[in-house]
């Protein structure tokens, strides 16, 4: 009985810090916001600037350069807006991720010398990556509306996916966060995994181009579905199908809970390791 009330109590307690903790959630994420660009003249004006430079060269390169043509399925002709609705997702999930992996060592004279909630650090991380993931999603939506005269009211679901891609994005990050309290190889393992997992995620190109014995690696791949969605949202106006949204749903609250599980287990050693 306890096992199995194990979910509930790990989303109840997620749900619970984020309501009674939310002054700390908020400074944690304005402390890493103004991190980044603290010194910078520009300041937070370059979470403006990247996603746009990111716009431009993948125009210039892929329509300039290459002149990529696409098939109908994309939902556009233009490679740079195809493109760019693929690489904002992953960016979130990469950068959230990798950065979350190093926040317990990062963060350990906080976690060792007080009673910290420890668990809010990916949280803040990957709240405070939304606001550049926003204003890149603001700027994609205006290139696509300026360049196919209108957007689909289908984008309304596009906050139903952030929130999937966040379940699945913290329950990864709680889980290498805590690994590497204990295996500190473990961002550099890390990041060869993102990178082959960048690779079998279709960001390049249309899941259906993949051959087909490799075609399960897109089925399960929670950021090939997201990196659809995105497209299908506001490239196609497609609804989604309802088997792909069950199945996204189904691994990313299912990772969520094993990775708040894991890591509710692992803090207890942390002030020992840290």
């Amino acid at each position: 009985m306890q096992a199995a009330s194990a979910p509930v109590q790990i989303a109840g307690n997620f749900l619970g810090n984020l309501v009674k903790r939310r002054g700390l959630i908020l400074n944690l994420v304005a402390r890493d916001f103004k991190q980044r660009y603290v010194g910078s003249t520009m300041g937070w004006l370059w979470a403006f600037v990247h996603p746009v430079v990111l716009l431009v060269s993948y125009t210039f390169v892929f329509s300039v350069v290459f002149k990529v043509r696409l098939g109908p399925e994309a939902g556009t002709s233009n490679y740079a807006i195809f493109l760019f609705a693929g690489m904002l997702p992953w960016l979130l999930f990469q950068e959230t991720v990798q950065r979350s992996a190093n926040s317990m060592v990062d963060y350990s004279n906080l976690i060792t010398k007080s009673v910290f909630p420890s668990e809010l650090i990916p949280i803040s991380i990957f709240l405070s990556n939304i606001l550049n993931h926003v204003l890149g999603m603001l700027i994609l939506l205006v290139v696509a509306a300026s360049f196919t005269g209108t957007l689909s009211a289908m984008i309304a679901l596009l906050p139903v996916y952030i929130v999937l891609l966040g379940l699945f994005t913290l329950g990864i990050s709680w889980l290498v966060s805590s690994l590497n309290v204990f295996l500190r190889d473990t961002a550099q393992l890390l990041a060869i995994v993102l990178t082959f997992w960048f690779w079998f995620t279709p960001i390049f190109f249309t899941a259906d181009r993949l051959p087909e014995r490799l075609r399960f690696l897109a089925d399960w791949n929670p950021l090939a579905g997201i990196v659809t969605a995105y497209r299908d949202c506001i490239l196609l106006g497609r609804w989604p199908s309802g088997a792909d949204l069950a199945r996204l749903a189904l691994i990313s609250i299912a990772t969520f809970i094993a990775g708040g599980l894991f890591f509710r287990h692992s803090k207890r050693a942390f002030g020992d390791v840290l």
